[in-house]
C-alpha cells in the first residue's frame, strides 16, 4: 500500500512537473515575460498589415487569427478584397490573394477604414475588441508604440504582447505606457531586426513554422541584400544622393497651388534605416521641427517665388538624385506635379516609394522590396550638383541611431560607403538545416550596443509594470527534460502495474 501511494505521488509530481515545464516564454519590448504552451496554437488579434501579414509569412495559419484591425495594404494602395486577383499598386508589399484570404478569415475590427488609401490606424469600437477576451490568448501590438488604443488594451487587462517597430528595447527608452523616457537611448530598428523578432514571436505562438520554407525566404533576402550592397557602392561612385520625404500639394491665400515636402530622416523609419545600413547614401536633415516641412519656394533656392521652373532648378535645399517618397504621396507624381515641383530627379523619374510604418516586415517582404529598389537605383544617374563630402561613421552606431533629433548627421550629410560596416545580419545566408529558436536561442541581433547589460538566463526578468533591463526573447524547448520524464514515467508505470 505504501508502495502504491509512493508511486502515485511520484507519478503525480512528475505529471505536474511535466505539465508546468511544457511552456515557452517570450520577452516583449516592454520587458514583459509571456508564457505559452507552444505545442498548442495560440489564438491572436493583431494589426493586419505589419503584424498579421508578417506572421502569415512566418507560418501562421487562419486557425490562429481571430481578429485584425488597421489597413490591409500599405497607404496609397487601392485594395479590393472582392477582386483579390487585381494587380496591387505596390506588388512588393502585397497583399496577395492568399494573404487577403488569410485576413478575410478573421473578424475585421476596422470596417470603416481598413481600405482607406490615406491610412486607418484605428479599431472602430474598442468594445468589439474587449468582447474577444475569452477567444483570444494574446493581443499583439506590433507597432511604433504611439497608438492610444494600446493603452486601452492595458487598462482592460488584456494580455498584450508588444513588438516595437521603431526602437530596440532599452529600459531607459520607453516607459511601460510606451512614452519615451530618454530619446538619446532610443535606437532605431531596421527591417531585419523587426523580422527576427516576429519570427521569434511566431515560434512562441505555436505557428506552423516551416523551417525549409523560411530558410528559402531568408536566402532570397540575403541575396537581395547582397545585390543592393553592390548597387550602393555603385551609387556612391556615381555621386548619387538619396532623400526620404513626404509630399503634399497646398494652396496659398490666392488659391495658387504649390508643392511641399516633409523630411523623414533615415534614422526614423525602418525602410530607410535598412537601406542606409546596407550602404545607400541617404541625406540627413538636422531638423525635426514640424517634420522639417519646406515649400517648393524654399526648396528651389535659385528660383524666384513666382517663376519656379526647370530653368532655375540647379540650386536646391537638398541636392537629391533619387527620392524615396511616402507611398501615399508618391501617387501625386504626374505631369502636373512635375510643373509644380520641377526637381531634376522627379523629372527623370528617379524615385521609389517608402512604406511608412505599414505593410509586412518579413524575410519575404525584405527580399521583394530590396530587389525592386536595387533595380531602380542601379538605373539612376547623378542629376544634381553637390559639394558635401560623406561622413565616415558606422551606420549602426548608437550615436547615429538616436531618436528625437539627437542622432543623425548635419543637413545633407551622408554616411560614407564602407563594406566592412554593412549590416552583417542581412548578409548571413541561412544554413539549410538551421533550426527554429530553442532554449538557448539569443535575442534578435540589434544594430546598436545597448547601454544596459542583457539578463542572463539565471537573472530575474521584468514583469508587467516594470521597466526592467534590456530583454532577450527565446522560445523555451524542453526536449531533453521531456524525454527523460516520459521514460521515467514509463518505468514507474511498469513497476506499479
Amino acid at each position: 500500500m505504501l508502495f502504491h501511494h509512493t508511486v502515485s505521488a511520484i507519478a503525480t509530481v512528475l505529471f505536474l512537473s511535466f505539465s508546468s515545464s511544457d511552456a515557452a516564454t517570450f520577452l516583449d519590448d516592454r520587458g514583459t515575460t509571456h508564457e505559452w504552451d507552444n505545442t498548442v496554437k495560440a489564438k491572436v488579434a493583431v494589426r493586419a498589415g505589419v503584424g498579421g501579414l508578417s506572421l502569415f509569412h512566418m507560418g501562421m495559419t487562419a486557425d490562429q487569427l481571430v481578429a485584425v484591425w488597421d489597413d490591409w495594404a500599405i497607404r496609397g494602395s487601392e485594395l479590393d478584397p472582392e477582386n483579390p486577383d487585381a494587380a496591387p499598386i505596390f506588388p512588393e508589399m502585397g497583399p496577395t490573394p492568399e494573404e487577403i484570404a488569410f485576413l478575410s478569415s478573421a473578424i475585421n475590427l476596422s470596417p470603416s477604414c481598413y481600405l482607406n488609401t490615406r491610412g486607418c490606424g484605428q479599431i472602430d469600437n474598442m468594445t468589439d475588441l474587449f468582447a474577444l477576451r475569452d477567444e483570444v490568448n494574446f493581443f499583439l501590438y506590433i507597432d511604433n508604440g504611439w497608438d492610444p488604443q494600446a493603452l486601452e488594451m492595458d487598462a482592460a487587462g488584456l494580455p498584450v504582447i508588444f513588438v516595437d517597430t521603431y526602437f530596440e528595447y532599452n529600459e531607459t527608452c520607453r516607459a511601460f505606457n510606451y512614452s519615451q523616457i530618454d530619446p538619446s537611448t532610443c535606437y532605431g530598428r531596421s527591417m531585419i531586426d523587426i523580422a527576427n523578432r516576429i519570427e521569434e514571436l511566431a515560434v512562441f505562438l505555436g505557428s506552423d513554422v516551416d523551417i525549409d520554407a523560411l530558410n528559402a525566404q531568408k536566402q532570397a533576402a540575403c541575396e537581395a541584400a547582397s545585390a543592393l550592397t553592390d548597387a550602393a557602392a555603385q551609387a556612391h561612385e556615381k555621386g548619387i544622393r538619396i532623400k526620404n520625404i513626404w509630399l503634399a500639394i497646398e494652396q496659398d491665400e490666392n488659391g495658387t497651388s504649390y508643392a511641399t515636402l516633409s523630411d523623414h530622416d533615415p534614422i526614423e523609419l525602418w525602410v530607410p534605416r535598412t537601406l542606409e545600413e546596407l550602404g545607400m547614401p541617404f541625406l540627413h536633415a538636422d531638423t525635426y521641427e514640424g517634420w522639417g516641412e519646406i515649400t517648393s519656394i524654399q526648396y528651389f533656392k535659385g528660383c524666384e517665388a513666382v517663376a519656379i521652373s526647370e530653368e532655375c532648378n540647379g540650386d536646391t535645399y537638398f541636392p537629391v538624385d533619387f527620392w524615396m517618397i511616402d507611398s501615399r504621396s508618391s501617387r501625386l507624381i504626374d505631369d502636373n506635379f512635375k510643373i509644380l515641383f520641377p526637381d531634376r530627379a522627379i523629372l527623370a523619374d528617379q524615385w521609389w516609394y517608402t512604406p511608412m510604418n505599414d505593410g509586412p516586415v518579413s524575410y519575404k517582404s525584405i527580399a521583394s522590396y530590396l530587389a525592386a529598389f536595387t533595380e531602380r537605383i542601379s538605373a539612376a544617374e547623378n542629376v544634381q550638383e553637390a559639394s558635401e563630402e560623406c561622413t565616415p561613421v558606422d551606420p549602426k552606431s548608437t550615436t547615429l541611431l538616436q531618436a528625437g533629433g539627437l542622432g543623425g548627421l548635419p543637413l545633407n550629410g551622408f554616411v560614407c560607403y564602407d563594406k566592412t560596416l554593412i549590416q552583417e545580419e542581412y548578409l548571413k545566408c541561412p544554413e539549410l538545416s538551421a533550426p527554429a529558436p530553442t532554449t538557448d536561442s539569443e535575442p534578435a541581433p540589434s544594430a546598436p550596443t545597448p547601454t544596459a547589460d542583457a539578463p542572463t538566463p539565471t537573472e530575474a526578468t521584468p514583469t508587467t509594470g516594470e521597466e526592467g533591463t534590456v530583454p532577450t526573447s527565446s522560445v523555451v524547448a524542453y526536449d531533453f527534460l521531456l524525454t527523460f520524464k516520459m521514460a521515467l514515467m514509463t518505468v514507474i508505470a511498469a513497476i506499479y502495474l
